[in-house]
């Protein structure tokens, strides 16, 4: 499994915008892509500007080709810069499954 993970800072006053940009990517994604497993955004509990993005899928490929090349990805993608500052760190990880 492949587990992406991404970290950024939202523009203070821009959290409900940004929440509802996810969730429209989230809803787009869960129904169209069957090897999406996880797709959740989380706030830092001590500074809610701080967020994390940890997305699962069965295998690098479904990201890398699938995902990443859906219509609302790209228009999420294309509207992030307004919400954030500062970097984007993304974080690739290869889930250890036990038997």
């Amino acid at each position: 499994m492949f587990v992406l993970v991404v970290r950024f800072r939202v523009t203070k006053g821009k959290e409900r915008e940004l929440e509802e940009l996810f969730k429209k990517a989230r809803v787009n994604a869960h129904k169209e892509e069957k090897n999406l497993l996880i797709y959740d955004l989380h706030h830092k509990i001590d500074d809610s500007a701080e967020i994390l993005l940890y997305e699962r899928y069965r295998d690098r490929k479904d990201w890398e080709v699938t995902h990443r090349s859906k219509p609302y990805i790209k228009e999420l993608l294309a509207e992030l810069p307004k919400y954030i500052e500062g970097d984007v760190i993304l974080e690739e990880y290869e889930l250890v499954e036990f038997d």
